[in-house]
Protein backbone atom coordinates (compact mmCIF):
# COMPACT_ATOMS: atom_id res chain seq x y z
CA UNK A 1 0.00 0.00 0.00
CA UNK A 2 1.45 3.38 -0.65
CA UNK A 3 0.49 6.80 1.35
CA UNK A 4 0.24 9.62 -1.17
CA UNK A 5 -0.82 13.34 -0.92
CA UNK A 6 -3.47 14.78 -4.30
CA UNK A 7 -4.87 18.10 -4.36
CA UNK A 8 -8.32 18.13 -5.53
CA UNK A 9 -10.43 20.90 -5.88
CA UNK A 10 -12.83 21.68 -3.05
CA UNK A 11 -16.15 21.20 -4.96
CA UNK A 12 -14.84 17.37 -6.20
CA UNK A 13 -14.17 16.34 -2.13
CA UNK A 14 -17.31 17.60 -0.79
CA UNK A 15 -19.24 15.84 -3.53
CA UNK A 16 -17.07 12.42 -2.91
CA UNK A 17 -17.56 12.78 0.44
CA UNK A 18 -21.07 12.91 0.43
CA UNK A 19 -20.83 9.76 -1.73
CA UNK A 20 -18.65 7.78 0.85
CA UNK A 21 -16.88 8.22 4.17
CA UNK A 22 -13.98 6.48 3.01
CA UNK A 23 -12.28 8.65 0.84
CA UNK A 24 -8.91 6.51 0.13
CA UNK A 25 -11.65 3.65 -0.83
CA UNK A 26 -13.59 5.73 -2.76
CA UNK A 27 -9.90 7.39 -5.14
CA UNK A 28 -8.85 3.89 -4.96
CA UNK A 29 -11.87 2.65 -7.27
CA UNK A 30 -12.44 5.55 -9.43
CA UNK A 31 -8.40 5.14 -10.15
CA UNK A 32 -8.65 1.70 -10.79
CA UNK A 33 -12.07 2.17 -13.40
CA UNK A 34 -10.10 5.21 -14.73
CA UNK A 35 -7.07 2.90 -15.94
CA UNK A 36 -9.27 0.29 -16.77
CA UNK A 37 -10.67 2.81 -19.40
CA UNK A 38 -7.71 3.43 -20.42
CA UNK A 39 -6.64 0.13 -21.27
CA UNK A 40 -9.97 -0.51 -22.96
CA UNK A 41 -9.41 2.83 -25.36
CA UNK A 42 -5.91 1.76 -26.17
CA UNK A 43 -7.08 -1.72 -27.02
CA UNK A 44 -9.67 0.03 -29.36
CA UNK A 45 -7.63 2.19 -30.99
CA UNK A 46 -5.10 -1.00 -32.27
CA UNK A 47 -8.20 -2.42 -33.79
CA UNK A 48 -7.69 -1.91 -37.89
CA UNK A 49 -3.86 -1.65 -37.42
CA UNK A 50 -3.64 -4.66 -40.01
CA UNK A 51 -5.96 -3.19 -42.35
CA UNK A 52 -3.49 -1.27 -44.68
CA UNK A 53 -1.35 -4.39 -44.64
CA UNK A 54 0.11 -5.86 -47.88
CA UNK A 55 -0.36 -9.27 -46.83
CA UNK A 56 -3.19 -11.09 -44.82
CA UNK A 57 -2.88 -10.63 -40.89
CA UNK A 58 -2.69 -14.46 -40.87
CA UNK A 59 0.29 -14.65 -43.55
CA UNK A 60 2.66 -12.04 -41.63
CA UNK A 61 1.71 -14.47 -38.43
CA UNK A 62 2.48 -17.21 -40.27
CA UNK A 63 5.70 -15.77 -41.10
CA UNK A 64 6.85 -14.22 -38.08
CA UNK A 65 6.29 -17.81 -36.10
CA UNK A 66 8.62 -19.27 -38.80
CA UNK A 67 11.97 -17.36 -37.91
CA UNK A 68 14.24 -19.50 -36.79
CA UNK A 69 14.59 -20.62 -32.94
CA UNK A 70 11.19 -19.33 -32.31
CA UNK A 71 8.93 -22.66 -30.54
CA UNK A 72 5.25 -22.10 -30.88
CA UNK A 73 3.15 -24.94 -29.18
CA UNK A 74 0.83 -26.64 -31.37
CA UNK A 75 1.88 -24.83 -34.57
CA UNK A 76 1.42 -26.27 -37.70
CA UNK A 77 3.74 -24.93 -40.65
Amino acid sequence: MVKTSITIPDDVYKEAKKQSNNFSLLVSEALKEYLRMKTVEKAKASFGKWEKRDKASIDIVKELRKEEGRKYANSSN
